[in-house]
């Protein structure tokens, strides 16, 4: 996939996604990134496929991941 399908932030946020996935939905765990050996305030978090964005969408209450799909998809 393109860059422009990843979700990008900071570790901060990589680790609050990956907590929230863990109760939610441990199978999306798969499209994060490796948790290390990246820049902490501007790395990939994820790269999920189009199913898993429309869950995201739907269940995921992180705003910030929910905007950024909605930015990769041009859903206003």
């Amino acid at each position: 996939m393109a860059g422009i399908d990843k979700i990008y932030g900071t570790q901060e946020q990589y680790n609050e996604l990956e907590q929230w996935l863990k109760v939610h939905n441990k199978k999306a765990i798969e499209g994060l990134y490796p948790k290390d050996d990246y820049n902490l305030e501007d790395r990939p978090i994820s790269n999920f496929s189009k199913k898993t964005d429309k869950w995201l969408l739907v269940n995921c209450p992180i705003t910030w991941v929910t905007d950024r799909i909605k930015w990769q998809y041009g859903i206003e």
